[in-house]
């Protein structure tokens, strides 16, 4: 009897100049059976080279005190639109993250997280479009640009504004429904017309409104 195994459906790129750490995350995430590392490096520099490879994701590793990576985000995206980018920071500075997303960052995760909670978060992402973002950070982010720019929903119904706070807040459409006691059908309605309102696609970009300036 023939087995047939099934290939993994994303591919992760891993950019970190820890060795230690970035073998270790790399083990985990081929682990998964939806996943696999197509490069893994140390620099941007060296990446650049393997990005022909076009990962569905790609991990960018942020050392504290360093501006250049946050620059690296432009570059990168330029050269591969499609893919999703995920920054990778030892603790939760705003401050850097917001300049992330500013440059065009998908998402972020914490180096200290547990390894298996981030390659779920990462299948999420790739699942889902939902942006990678602790509820803290969202917060911040999304008062402090509350106070200094209104998010574009002047078209938005009261029920459309309820909606996509819950979104932005991460909770998945399910838990939205239930909350708001309608139907998932409904819900889902809902999501096309915030979109088409706010000429976006995806969640995403949802999330892009409210992190910049």
């Amino acid at each position: 009897m023939m087995h047939y195994s099934m290939s993994p459906r994303f591919k992760v790129g891993v950019i970190e100049e820890d060795t230690h750490y970035r073998h270790e995350l790399v083990l985990n995430i081929s682990r998964h059976t939806d996943l696999s590392v197509c490069l893994h490096t140390a620099t941007t520099t060296a990446a650049l080279s393997f990005l022909q490879q076009q990962p569905h994701l790609l991990l960018l590793g942020m050392p504290p005190g360093t501006q250049q990576q946050v620059e690296d985000i432009q570059v990168l995206k330029s050269l591969h639109p499609a893919m999703l980018l995920v920054v990778m920071t030892p603790n939760e500075d705003p401050q850097v993250i917001q300049r992330a997303f500013d440059k065009g960052a998908d998402g972020y995760i914490l180096k200290t997280d547990l390894f298996h909670n981030i390659t779920r978060k990462l299948l999420h992402m790739l699942e889902y479009g939902q942006p990678v973002v602790s509820q803290e950070l969202f917060r911040y982010l999304l008062y402090r640009n509350k106070e200094e720019k209104p998010a574009p929903q002047t078209n938005l119904t009261k029920k459309e504004r309820e909606i996509t706070d819950l979104v932005l807040e991460g909770l998945p459409y399910k838990s939205i429904a239930a909350k708001l006691n309608l139907s998932l059908n409904t819900i889902q309605y809902h999501m096309k017309n915030i979109f088409f309102k706010l000429g976006i696609k995806t969640k995403a970009e949802l999330f892009r409104m409210y992190y910049q300036h």
